[in-house]
């Protein structure tokens, strides 16, 4: 399986959505009283079988059981494939340890070629009057109350029987989940009373949500929907999980675990260690053995398809009309209706007064080590819609962003490191942009704390010109990256005028960092008057300007202090002269 970690990867819109409430300072929030409806990332959902049962067992999620004697009894299996595959023999036995440890949990929850469920699978909470957050914590189910850290936050100003978790079976189409999206959402307001819903939806759920708006926004039954760095236009992640051409890139994976984990432990190490070759041989083999037959009887991992690579490999493998039919109607809704008109149908929602924003990353290659700006997990162009540039490169000074769906001249929607251009973005003037961010974790930013709380909650924020504070591309500043850069008096990204200062933040909540370096032919820098900068604190440096390019780099290396074993960063910032 060259691919154990593509699928972990595309499973990882599960792992990005595990989240930790952060200590932000959070500004005043007035709840416009609408219930909030919570839509989970890929494998959030949990399924269980034969529920209401004798037989009634959890296959994912809370409650679900490992069986230790079962796993233990498949070791001397692995460890003698391993072995055998180390010393360059045959793979065979490796796979089949894999296989049959696998063979349990991953077949109670296939899908038969049709793509239906192989299995009695329900999701729980599935009706209205089970999913609040208050009638969860009633029946002891506190362990299905999902994404701690962002939930616990609405609770501050949502009460508990407003907040409903909205559960998909995430095997399945997203067309088919959005139709019970649209019966949950009727459910919600005749329970509660309410006129509207708000929804805030992640990752794999921010397409469902998205699908639900394309299909149903019109019908203005949802004020805000916050779709936070969703797979919209799917991910070449999944592409890669066809066709068996990913490869695992182990300095990403060091730099997400550290994110993934919320820990500043520096993790790099791990990148120099792990085999690379090796896992990347190894999991190439286990996933198109074990779990490939599984992936491509899942709906979800023909919508994840961008639309270029799904005519292909529904020719390979959904080539058998008597069998696949249904589905293929599904997935070329999809595609070829949801997909590819997606712009229009969320501006219709918007003219029907839905408030939709967007919240996409950039600056990351795929942690699979394709050259295509992400947030290691789905594509920039995915979440937004927008135009990217290829990884280490800008768009050039004679650059003409493309303007399909923002056509005002006056409008600047090009990424002041010239690297994305969301005048073609889905919604131009509804995405905020966060360089540098993880995907699923933009949440354990201070920055963006606030600013979803007042997107999901209130009616403040209609569009990226709403609130300066809020423009529509920042860097993160969480606190694995520490370093925040900008000028003073000028929006992030921008320099404008001889006069301004350099602000240095260090977004660490545990330990203080020390600039040794910037360099940069625009300005010099007085560092020498520089001490460290505790956790949290920001400073201004003197600079002088030196230089008249218009677009520029700067590139600044800092450590930890007081950390002699500690290995320097160093981070690039670019900027163009407003």
């Amino acid at each position: 399986m060259k691919k154990l970690i593509s699928i972990l990867l595309c499973l990882s819109m599960v792992f990005g959505t595990v989240v930790f409430t952060s200590q932000a300072e959070e500004a005043d929030i007035r709840w416009d009283g609408d219930p909030v409806i919570f839509i989970q990332g890929f494998m959030g959902p949990p399924l269980i079988k034969d529920k209401g049962l004798e037989t009634e067992e959890t296959i994912l999620g809370p409650g679900g059981t490992i069986n230790m004697t079962y796993v233990l009894a498949h070791v001397p299996q692995l460890l003698t494939g391993l072995l055998i595959h180390i010393f360059g023999g045959s793979d065979d036995m490796l796979i089949d340890g894999f296989a049959s440890l696998a063979a349990d949990k991953m077949d109670k929850m296939s899908c038969n070629e049709d793509g239906t469920s192989k299995y009695n699978i329900s999701t729980y909470p599935f009706y209205v009057e089970e999913s609040s957050v208050a009638a969860l914590k009633a029946a002891g189910k506190e362990d299905y109350i999902p994404e701690a850290g962002i939930t616990s936050d609405i609770l501050e100003v949502v009460p508990e029987d407003s907040l409903f978790v909205f559960n998909s079976d995430w095997r399945m189409a997203q067309i088919t989940n959005a139709d019970r999206l649209a019966s949950f959402v009727d459910d919600v307001l005749e329970y509660t009373g309410k006129s509207k819903v708000d929804i805030y939806a992640l990752s794999h759920g921010g397409q469902l949500a998205a699908t639900y708006l394309y299909y149903y926004g019109a019908q203005a039954k949802v004020d805000n929907a916050l779709l936070n760095v969703p797979a919209i236009g799917g991910t070449t992640i999944a592409t890669g999980l066809l066709n068996g051409e990913t490869k695992f890139d182990m300095d990403q994976i060091s730099r997400f675990a550290g994110v993934l984990l919320h820990t500043e432990a520096d993790l790099r190490w791990l990148g120099k260690i792990l085999p690379g070759d090796f896992l990347n041989g190894l999991i190439s083999a286990v996933f198109s053995e074990v779990f490939l037959p599984l992936a491509l009887n899942y709906g979800c991992i023909w919508d994840f398809l961008p639309m270029d690579a799904y005519p292909e490999f529904k020719e390979k493998y959904l080539n058998n009309p008597l069998i696949h039919g249904e589905r293929i109607a599904l997935h070329d809704k999809m595609h070829y209706d949801c997909m590819a008109n997606m712009s229009k149908g969320l501006k219709a929602a918007q003219e029907a007064g839905v408030n939709i924003y967007i919240m996409s990353n950039y600056g990351t290659p795929l942690g699979t080590g394709e050259a295509i700006d992400s947030d290691f997990v789905i594509d920039t162009s995915s979440t937004s819609g927008a135009y990217t540039a290829e990884p280490g490169k800008h768009f050039s000074s004679s650059y003409s962003p493309k303007r399909t769906t923002c056509s005002d001249s006056t409008h600047n929607h090009v990424s002041p490191c010239r690297t994305v251009d969301a005048s073609c973005a889905y919604l131009p003037e509804n995405t905020w942009f966060i360089k540098g961010q993880y995907h699923g974790q933009i949440y354990w930013d201070d920055y963006t704390r606030p600013l979803i709380k007042k997107m999901l909650l209130t009616d403040d924020i209609k569009d990226i010109y709403s609130d300066p504070d809020y423009p529509q591309f920042e860097l993160a500043q969480n606190p694995v990256d520490a370093l925040y850069v900008k000028f003073t008096n000028e929006a992030s990204g921008y320099f404008n005028g001889d006069s301004s200062k350099l602000l240095i933040r260090n977004t660490s909540k545990e330990y203080s960092l020390v600039v040794t370096k910037i360099k940069t032919d625009n300005f010099t820098f007085e560092l020498d008057k520089i001490g460290a900068i505790a956790p949290g604190e920001e400073i201004e440096i003197s600079c002088t300007k030196t230089g008249s390019a218009n677009f520029f780099e700067m590139q600044v290396t800092y450590k930890r202090a007081g950390e002699i074993l500690s290995s320097p960063f160093t981070k690039s910032f670019w900027f163009s002269v407003a």
